[in-house]
């Protein structure tokens, strides 16, 4: 049987209504027959202490979905009790931009690629039902990808198919590091993301303009950010190669 995965809703009360089997989480919630299991805060039971069992599931998930809004960033506990565990324990974290809000302020966020990307969000540009239902299908499919490369990782018998030997000393890097990268590839993201092997369908999901953001969480989700440097010197951009080294 498929190794369990385990995904972390984290979200504000305000925008309970996308955990409705009529908005975002209907279209997550077939991913159960993948061997895909979801939790909320929705499952706590009466009598349980209710701290205690949220960070216990934060710990033993495998993917945070995080809906972000206003309320989000502005509640305490979301966004110091837990961000703060799923950046602690590393977990792999998969922000939804759900309304306007100051996302921008929050490094853990400004520095990860994000849906629906750019500076869209769910309630202001996808008003219409059917594109609101794609964007779904789109989380979903992310999901999905997300979930079997980490199923990969988890078993021994695949894991030499998704790590690469000897990384260069630096990685995983510093966020200044992803930053430096994502402002300086400029046109230069095709060639790499050829050298890489990244699939043209892979390539074609990638937000314009954003592209070196997108290959950047393509090789992080892979384990394969210590490929980067070598990369880098292979398709001729040695000078951002030294530039990912030397930066702190």
């Amino acid at each position: 049987m498929n190794t369990p995965i385990q995904i972390f809703i984290s979200y504000s009360h305000q925008d309970a209504r996308y955990l409705e089997k009529n908005a975002l989480f209907g279209f997550l919630e077939g991913l159960e027959r993948d061997n895909i299991e979801f939790w909320t805060d929705r499952e706590l039971k009466a009598g349980e202490l209710w701290d205690k069992e949220i960070k216990s599931h934060i710990q033993s998930c495998d993917i945070a979905l995080v809906l972000v809004s206003q309320g989000f960033l502005d509640s305490y506990y979301c966004r110091n009790v837990e961000i703060e565990n799923f950046l602690a324990g590393t977990k792999h974290l998969f922000p939804v931009i759900l309304s306007p809000c100051d996302w921008k302020r929050h490094d853990w966020l400004a520095s990860r690629q994000f849906l629906p990307g750019g500076d869209q969000t769910i309630e202001e540009h996808f008003r219409d039902e059917g594109e609101r239902k794609r964007l779904f299908l789109k989380i979903r499919e992310q999901l999905l990808e997300r979930a079997q490369l980490i199923r990969k990782s988890k078993n021994p018998a695949e894991k030499k198919l998704v790590t690469t030997p000897n990384p260069k000393p630096g990685a995983p890097f510093s966020g200044k590091t992803k930053i430096a990268f994502c402002e300086n590839l400029g046109s230069d993201w095709k060639t790499l993301a050829d050298f890489l092997e990244i699939k043209p369908n892979e390539q074609a999901r990638f937000d314009r303009g954003d592209e070196p953001r997108a290959i950047w969480q393509w090789l992080e989700i892979r384990g394969r950010l210590g490929e980067l440097p070598d990369a880098l010197s292979k398709i001729g951009r040695a000078d951002l190669e030294q530039r990912l080294m030397s930066t702190p």
